[in-house]
Protein backbone atom coordinates (compact mmCIF):
# COMPACT_ATOMS: atom_id res chain seq x y z
CA UNK A 1 0.00 0.00 0.00
CA UNK A 2 1.06 3.55 -0.86
CA UNK A 3 0.09 6.65 0.29
CA UNK A 4 0.22 9.79 -2.45
CA UNK A 5 0.35 13.75 -0.90
CA UNK A 6 0.34 16.53 -3.08
CA UNK A 7 1.80 19.91 -2.18
CA UNK A 8 1.04 22.35 -5.11
CA UNK A 9 3.01 25.90 -5.14
CA UNK A 10 2.51 29.23 -6.30
CA UNK A 11 5.20 30.94 -8.45
CA UNK A 12 5.95 33.44 -5.67
CA UNK A 13 6.28 30.19 -3.29
CA UNK A 14 8.17 28.89 -5.76
CA UNK A 15 10.71 31.84 -6.24
CA UNK A 16 11.24 32.60 -2.98
CA UNK A 17 11.89 28.78 -1.94
CA UNK A 18 15.09 29.04 -4.77
CA UNK A 19 16.16 32.02 -3.79
CA UNK A 20 16.68 31.10 -0.05
CA UNK A 21 17.57 28.33 -0.82
CA UNK A 22 20.71 30.19 -3.07
CA UNK A 23 21.14 32.57 -0.80
CA UNK A 24 21.75 29.99 2.20
CA UNK A 25 24.37 27.90 0.05
CA UNK A 26 26.06 30.64 -1.36
CA UNK A 27 25.38 30.12 -5.23
CA UNK A 28 25.62 33.03 -7.10
CA UNK A 29 22.29 34.78 -8.11
CA UNK A 30 21.80 37.65 -10.95
CA UNK A 31 21.34 40.95 -9.97
CA UNK A 32 17.85 42.79 -10.21
CA UNK A 33 14.54 41.15 -10.27
CA UNK A 34 12.33 38.08 -11.18
CA UNK A 35 10.57 39.07 -13.40
CA UNK A 36 9.08 35.62 -15.09
CA UNK A 37 9.24 31.71 -14.28
CA UNK A 38 8.42 29.17 -17.32
CA UNK A 39 8.21 25.45 -16.01
CA UNK A 40 9.58 23.13 -18.91
CA UNK A 41 8.65 19.14 -18.30
CA UNK A 42 11.31 17.27 -20.26
CA UNK A 43 10.50 14.99 -22.67
CA UNK A 44 11.27 11.83 -24.52
CA UNK A 45 11.14 8.05 -23.33
CA UNK A 46 12.23 8.52 -19.86
CA UNK A 47 10.99 11.90 -18.62
CA UNK A 48 13.78 13.99 -16.88
CA UNK A 49 12.08 15.70 -15.00
CA UNK A 50 11.26 19.03 -15.02
CA UNK A 51 13.52 22.56 -16.17
CA UNK A 52 12.43 26.13 -14.31
CA UNK A 53 13.34 28.92 -15.80
CA UNK A 54 13.90 32.45 -14.20
CA UNK A 55 13.91 35.69 -16.04
CA UNK A 56 15.85 38.30 -13.94
CA UNK A 57 15.79 41.67 -15.06
CA UNK A 58 18.10 44.27 -13.48
CA UNK A 59 18.18 48.14 -13.33
CA UNK A 60 18.98 49.15 -16.84
CA UNK A 61 16.22 46.15 -17.98
CA UNK A 62 18.97 43.41 -19.43
CA UNK A 63 17.37 40.13 -18.94
CA UNK A 64 19.37 37.39 -17.72
CA UNK A 65 17.78 33.42 -17.71
CA UNK A 66 18.44 31.07 -14.74
CA UNK A 67 17.67 27.43 -15.79
CA UNK A 68 17.23 25.29 -12.58
CA UNK A 69 17.41 21.41 -12.69
CA UNK A 70 14.19 19.60 -10.85
CA UNK A 71 16.61 18.73 -7.98
CA UNK A 72 17.65 21.54 -7.32
CA UNK A 73 13.95 23.10 -6.67
CA UNK A 74 13.03 19.99 -5.66
CA UNK A 75 15.09 20.45 -2.32
CA UNK A 76 14.73 23.89 -2.29
CA UNK A 77 10.51 23.20 -1.87
CA UNK A 78 11.71 20.75 0.98
CA UNK A 79 13.49 23.55 2.64
CA UNK A 80 10.91 25.90 2.06
CA UNK A 81 8.66 23.34 3.99
CA UNK A 82 10.77 22.87 6.43
CA UNK A 83 11.15 26.46 7.05
CA UNK A 84 7.23 27.05 8.14
CA UNK A 85 6.94 23.92 9.61
CA UNK A 86 5.06 22.06 7.15
CA UNK A 87 5.52 17.90 7.98
CA UNK A 88 7.31 16.06 5.34
CA UNK A 89 7.96 12.12 5.88
CA UNK A 90 12.14 11.60 5.66
CA UNK A 91 11.25 7.81 4.01
CA UNK A 92 9.89 9.17 1.06
CA UNK A 93 9.81 9.48 -2.90
CA UNK A 94 9.48 13.61 -3.27
CA UNK A 95 8.99 14.28 -7.19
CA UNK A 96 8.20 17.33 -8.77
CA UNK A 97 5.16 17.16 -11.82
CA UNK A 98 3.40 20.37 -13.44
CA UNK A 99 -0.40 19.74 -12.30
CA UNK A 100 -2.41 22.53 -14.96
CA UNK A 101 0.61 24.82 -15.03
CA UNK A 102 1.81 24.32 -11.06
CA UNK A 103 4.43 23.32 -9.99
CA UNK A 104 3.84 20.34 -7.52
CA UNK A 105 5.47 18.37 -4.85
CA UNK A 106 4.27 14.63 -5.06
CA UNK A 107 5.08 12.59 -1.90
CA UNK A 108 4.75 8.99 -2.14
CA UNK A 109 5.26 6.80 0.97
CA UNK A 110 5.21 3.30 0.77
CA UNK A 111 4.09 1.30 3.95
CA UNK A 112 5.46 -2.10 2.68
CA UNK A 113 8.81 -1.55 3.82
CA UNK A 114 10.36 -3.21 6.74
CA UNK A 115 9.61 -0.68 9.50
CA UNK A 116 12.47 0.20 11.46
CA UNK A 117 13.29 -1.09 15.10
CA UNK A 118 13.98 1.29 17.62
CA UNK A 119 15.70 -0.05 20.50
CA UNK A 120 14.88 0.60 23.73
CA UNK A 121 17.51 -0.85 26.44
CA UNK A 122 21.25 -1.95 26.42
CA UNK A 123 22.35 -4.70 23.94
CA UNK A 124 22.21 -6.85 27.07
CA UNK A 125 18.63 -6.04 27.39
CA UNK A 126 19.06 -5.33 30.98
CA UNK A 127 18.38 -1.55 30.08
CA UNK A 128 21.93 -0.48 30.80
CA UNK A 129 21.70 1.92 27.78
CA UNK A 130 19.28 4.15 29.67
CA UNK A 131 20.06 7.83 30.36
CA UNK A 132 18.44 8.42 33.72
CA UNK A 133 19.21 5.83 37.16
CA UNK A 134 16.13 3.97 38.08
CA UNK A 135 16.37 6.25 41.22
CA UNK A 136 15.71 9.74 38.70
CA UNK A 137 13.16 7.52 36.82
CA UNK A 138 10.65 6.75 40.18
CA UNK A 139 10.58 10.75 40.90
CA UNK A 140 13.56 11.67 43.10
Amino acid sequence: MKELRCLVFTDQEVVRAVLDRRRRVKDPLPVGTVSNIVYHRNEGPEPEGIEIRLSVTDDDGVVTELALGDTEVTAALVGYCMGRRIPLPVASDKILHLINGALTLMITMNFNKAPRLVVAGGADGSGAGDRLSSKRRVGR
